[in-house]
């Protein structure tokens, strides 16, 4: 019963395989003028001679030699530095609000995880991130100091920058020159 099952399969894909080599295309034009291109033949068509199929071999895949990830330590920056603000820069700003942009060189390697850790007098601010640029919200005036470390996937610092000294305006109510006369 198998035996039967099987020769039957195979008789039928045979047949199945065979019908695209052996199909004729037929072209007909009606009485009007437009042209029918098909696979049944009619008392008006005439059968179309087709060229052969262009066929080519697909290139060998390439070997890829080197797919693993980067190694997190072996990524080098030979400067990691604060952009803004410039050392000894006044920042004025009435809430206390500052922008700070860092830059490495070469461009921070995401794909080892490495992220942007900013500190504010030596105190980390938010998370490691991929972002060069962080804003400090409600910073007390006076002088200030910021640096940026670029930190592994662990966190662990790989290169820091030196600190850049600014100092932050805010002006205040109880400035004397702006009370009002007696």
């Amino acid at each position: 019963m198998k035996q039967g099952c099987l020769s039957g399969v195979l008789v039928l894909a045979a047949t199945l395989l065979a019908l695209p080599a052996t199909a004729a295309i037929y072209r007909s034009v009606d009485a009007e003028g437009n042209v029918t291109y098909t696979n049944q033949p009619d008392k008006n068509a005439e059968p179309v001679e087709l060229k052969p199929l262009s066929v080519y071999d697909a290139p060998p895949p390439r070997r890829v030699t080197n797919s693993r990830q980067p190694d997190p330590q072996t990524t080098t920056y030979r400067s990691v530095k604060i952009l803004s603000p410039q050392p000894e820069q006044t920042v004025r700003s009435n809430p206390g609000d500052v922008t700070v942009q860092a830059g490495t060189e070469p461009e921070l390697d995401q794909r080892a995880g490495h992220r942007y850790q900013f500190f504010l007098d030596g105190q980390p601010m938010g998370e490691p991130g991929t972002q060069n640029t962080m804003t400090f919200r409600n910073v007390d005036r006076g002088e200030h100091r910021v640096s940026v470390a670029v930190v592994d996937s662990r966190g662990k610092p790989i290169a820091k920058s030196d600190a850049v000294r600014f100092f932050l305006h805010r002006q205040t109510i109880f400035n004397p020159a702006r009370r009002p006369a007696n």
